[in-house]
This record gives structure tokens, C-alpha cells and sequence, in this order.
């Protein structure tokens, strides 16, 4: 015995329905595709960026929770920074960890960025 629902066939909904999600999911998925092909890959030193940081913080020679809030200030900066370069439509790898390849280097639009951002804390820059 078949059911019926407003004179079609359950079975006929259900396949239709099916073929419709199917549609729309790989009308979804293309265009997220598409959006990842146009995403440019960059790279950023981050170590280097630190580890200027981390020098210019030692030779300033603050007391211990000073120069600990300003490096937590300025690691949420970089954090900050990156998160913005994302967002912009660029995927960031760290410059070390790629091996070869011609991707453009954004240390130093991030460093820049980072010193805006830290302009509130005097000689955050090193």
C-alpha cells in the first residue's frame, strides 16, 4: 500500500527532495571552493618579529611584570594583526615552516601594523 501526500507519491517527495539538498549542498560547496582559490597565501616571520621584541624588552630592563604585560600586550597585538591579514581574504603561514616557494612575505606590513596597535605603550617598538 503507498502513501500519498497532496496527490503525489511519499516515495517521489522524498526523492525530490533529496535531489534538491543534493543541488543546493554542491552549489554551497563550489562556491566555498572558489572562495578558497581566490584566498593569497603570504608568509610572516613571526619568530623574527618576537624575538625582536623579546630584545629590545631585555635590554630595556623593566621590572619583571611590566615587561610581562607588555609582551602579553604585544602578543595579542600580532595575534590581532595576523587575525585582520585573514580576514583581508590571505592565508598566513609562518615564513619557517614553508620550505620553498615564491609567496609574498608580509613581516613587515605585520610589524607595522603591530607598532599602530602598540602606539598607546611608549618604546614598544624595538
Amino acid at each position: 500500500m503507498s502513501k500519498w501526500f497532496a496527490g503525489l507519491n511519499l516515495t517521489a517527495i522524498a526523492l525530490g527532495a533529496s535531489m534538491l539538498a543534493s543541488t543546493l549542498w554542491g552549489v554551497w560547496a563550489t562556491h566555498k571552493l572558489l572562495d578558497l582559490q581566490k584566498r593569497e597565501v603570504v608568509t610572516v616571520q613571526l619568530s623574527r618579529i618576537m624575538g625582536e621584541f623579546i630584545q629590545a624588552e631585555a635590554r630595556a630592563g623593566r621590572p619583571p611584570e611590566e615587561t610581562k604585560s607588555r609582551v602579553q600586550a604585544y602578543l595579542q597585538a600580532v595575534q590581532a594583526s595576523v587575525q585582520r591579514l585573514s580576514r583581508d581574504g590571505r592565508t598566513v603561514l609562518v615564513a619557517e615552516a614553508v620550505v620553498a616557494g615564491s609567496t609574498p612575505d608580509f613581516t613587515a606590513a605585520v610589524r607595522a601594523d603591530v607598532a599602530h596597535r602598540m602606539g598607546a605603550l611608549p618604546d614598544a617598538q624595538p
